[in-house]
């Protein structure tokens, strides 16, 4: 049987001292060196996994509370936007009644604000649920502010057609003055034949100022037969005439504004006196203006 010998030198002075190992005596040992070398390896390992996992265990808890401190402030903060375009909802049923626009349909409303409910999974993780109401409820307020913001836009392009429309209503008395004949049959005064009479004669000064009732384009602006020095002027919807003027101060084509001055007050063609013939016209045919003119009477 093979021995080995191991010798023990002391670092400084002493006696040498010789170690004998058998063969099999030293394997026994290498393999229980080897073992404990293995073992605590094997503890080292298992100490830092279990460090490593415990400390990503206590970090992933602190995250998901953070983020279900903030997914809750969120939340809160969905609820006060939901209850804001409740009520730009409510003010804007108002503005459409205003505009006689029909309301929206509520059940279209009712999807935009409350959505289709989703069905709930038991095994779902809590915040995982809660981020997914949140995006829910936030994916039906865009889908109600879309709504709301197509009826927002025709409400808008209702009040501007209106707007222009009005605008070129005629609506103001084109001059200061009473009235000496009204719309409808009389005699005519050159002649003494019944006959229509187809405006309003308005007296006043000579020279007194002439409005435009309405905004407009002056369609034609001269002498025209029986009404002397003549104004007419294109509303879109309506025609007005402005006729025995003294001066005419617009050109045909002009654009012009209600309440600007196209003429004077005068005597030219047909007439009796210092007076304006004022007429409304609606697809050509002539209308009484005082529906168009408030007050009913004006007087100097």
């Amino acid at each position: 049987m093979n021995k080995y010998s191991f010798q023990i030198i002391p670092p400084h002075s002493g006696k040498v001292r010789q170690l004998r190992v058998d063969n099999r005596r030293l394997k026994w040992i290498l393999a229980g060196v080897a073992a404990f070398v293995v073992i605590n390896i094997a503890v080292l390992g298992l100490n830092i996994f279990l460090s490593f996992n415990t400390g990503n265990h206590f970090g992933m808890a602190n995250v998901n509370s953070e983020l279900s401190k903030r997914l809750d402030y969120t939340s809160v903060l969905t609820d006060s936007l939901e209850r804001l375009l409740a009520q730009q909802s409510e003010l804007s049923r108002q503005v459409r009644d205003i505009a006689d626009l029909p309301p929206i349909p509520e059940d279209m409303f009712a999807y935009g604000i409350g959505g289709p409910q989703l069905p709930f999974d038991p095994d779902e993780p809590l915040i995982i649920a809660k981020a997914r109401e949140i995006d829910q409820k936030l994916d039906s307020l865009i889908l109600a502010a879309g709504i709301e913001n197509k009826a927002l836009i025709e409400v808008h392009d209702k009040f501007e057609s209106n707007k222009k429309r009005f605008a070129h209503t005629p609506s103001i008395w084109p001059m200061r003055g009473y009235v000496s004949s009204g719309f409808g049959p009389r005699l005519d005064p050159f002649t003494g034949i019944w006959k229509m009479h187809e405006g309003i004669d308005i007296c006043a000064r000579k020279g007194t100022p002439v409005l435009a009732t309405a905004d407009g384009r002056v369609k034609f602006a001269g002498w025209h037969h029986g009404y002397g020095k003549t104004v007419k002027v294109d509303h879109i919807y309506y025609q007005t005439r402005y006729g025995h003027l003294n001066e005419i101060n617009v050109k045909p084509g002009q654009r012009i504004k209600r309440g600007d001055i196209i003429g004077t007050c005068g005597n030219s063609g047909y007439s009796t006196g210092v007076h304006l013939h004022h007429e409304v016209r609606v697809s050509g045919k002539p209308v009484d203006p005082k529906q168009y003119l408030y007050p009913d009477v004006v007087v100097d």
